[in-house]
């Protein structure tokens, strides 16, 4: 452990409670909470969780059907020592991530933040490093009278009106994310009515994953501070734009950056022009672990600048991959993964990327020509992204490179978990698979109903 990050360290700082998380497959942050002098225990011992969780559905519900809704069984729960930050340090909080063990085997096959780190580990065996970084969006709102959200912060898009009727909220909110040391670079007003966006800072994937579940908390927790609900859905209302949650990244190698300092178009390098193309041919299965909920879909529409098809640009916010090339600001070249929303799970999403990344540097392609302006607009539009997570999940499945990086457990476990959320909303119209899932990170909605007719299994 860090020794800035003791027990003593801790406790003298007044942390009284860690909250220790992982994020399931359908995105959603579960926590066991230990007491600061059970630290050791947590960090060497772990505390139990069922596998079953991760057949927990967007609303709370066990999937019957998944391969882990099953009573036997348990894993352990270890808080990383090397994640441990201050969550709400007035009331005694502080936070880390989880990592599940099997019992008896050692690291849990199916752990999504141990399938990132791994994939962390043979980046580096292939002689690459990455820095990546998140865009999270989400709405300010309340509920009326018949659930609906509604707007709470009055102005206009990316407005400094909309910032000042909101400035409390707004001072609260970058005070909490500066005192739990949480580095964001930008903060504006969104497009959207009550919408917000953070920009985070660029580091190591296992990082950046770690910052923006950290984030999520403390901007559901100030949010409620006010009274108000923050959403993170991809979709509110069907007649809100939606929010994003657009992932940037870089690679280098032993020679240097690999989007920059070279001949190709817009300074790539040939190992660049490979990583575009690579990263290209495999965007329809990542976008499953990008956009992993139905609702994201109603999102992904053409001239929306969700980016819904499978192209690449310089500086095209139409292009599902967006090349940002260096320039006189001297801002490093990176690449920007547009089609994706805050219900990722960051782990998965991010370990999938280090491993596509990989295979794309390792088995070089042709880069196609880039698309200027709208692809919709086109005389013959390009291939679109997957349009439904049964698309999407499709194409997951017949992923091999995907497939062999996370292995049979994991990779099977979750398109058993998207079969789960196409089978609940197969028969709701777009309407009503919007509001199932308009609170989100709050599971079921705000008064979730857990009575035995609307779960299969409790677990």
């Amino acid at each position: 452990m860090s020794p800035r990050l003791d027990v003593e360290a801790l406790v003298q700082s007044g942390v009284r409670q860690i909250a220790v998380t992982w994020v399931n497959h359908a995105g959603e942050s579960l926590v066991k909470v230990v007491p600061v002098r059970q630290l050791h225990h947590a960090i060497h011992t772990g505390v139990g969780f069922s596998p079953v969780s991760d057949a927990f559905r967007s609303d709370g519900v066990i999937e019957p059907h998944h391969r882990l809704t099953r009573p036997d069984g348990d894993l352990r729960l270890k808080a990383d020592p090397d994640s441990i930050a201050l969550l709400d340090a007035a009331n005694g909080w502080a936070w880390a991530a989880g990592d599940r063990w099997d019992r008896d085997l050692g690291p849990y096959a199916a752990d999504q933040r141990t399938f990132c780190r791994t994939m962390g580990r043979n980046l580096e065996r292939a002689g690459l490093s990455m820095t990546a970084g998140f865009e999270l969006e989400w709405v300010v709102v309340t509920p009326d009278r018949h659930g609906v959200p509604q707007p709470v912060i009055p102005g206009g898009p990316y407005g400094a009106d909309r910032l000042i009727e909101g400035l409390d909220y707004v001072s609260a909110l970058l005070m909490a994310l500066d005192q739990a040391d949480l580095p964001w670079i930008q903060f504006h007003p969104e497009y959207g009515a009550s919408q917000f966006e953070l920009s985070f800072s660029p580091d190591a994937p296992l990082n950046v994953a770690d910052g923006l579940i950290r984030a999520r908390l403390l901007i559901q927790r100030v949010t409620r501070q006010f009274n108000w609900f923050c959403s993170f859905s991809a979709k509110p209302r069907m007649d809100w734009v939606g929010n994003g949650g657009h992932l940037h990244f870089s690679v280098a190698d032993a020679q240097g950056p690999v989007l920059q300092g070279g001949p190709g178009p817009a300074g790539l390098r040939q190992e660049g022009e490979a990583l575009i193309a690579g990263l290209l041919q495999k965007l329809p299965a990542l976008i499953a672990l990008a956009s992993p909920s139905p609702v994201s879909y109603l999102r992904l529409r053409p001239s929306t600048w969700s980016a819904p098809y499978q192209v690449w640009g310089v500086e095209n916010r139409e292009a599902a991959l967006r090349l940002i090339p260096t320039a006189l600001d001297h801002c490093s070249a990176h690449l920007e993964i547009k089609a994706v929303d805050p219900t990722t799970n960051p782990y998965l999403l991010l370990g999938a990327l280090q491993a596509l990344v990989i295979h794309a540097l390792s088995h070089p392609s042709t880069l196609p020509a880039p698309v200027m302006g709208d692809p919709a607009g086109m005389e013959v539009p390009p291939a679109r992204l997957p349009s439904t997570l049964v698309e999407a999940r499709h194409a997951l499945e017949g992923d091999h490179v995907l497939r062999s990086a996370m292995g049979e457990l994991l990779h099977g476990s979750l398109l058993d978990s998207f079969a789960g959320e196409i089978n609940r909303v197969e028969d709701l119209p777009p309407e009503q698979q919007v509001a199932s899932t308009c609170w989100w990170p709050i599971v079921g909605g705000l008064f979730q109903d857990l009575s035995p007719r609307n779960q299969s299994n409790r677990g």
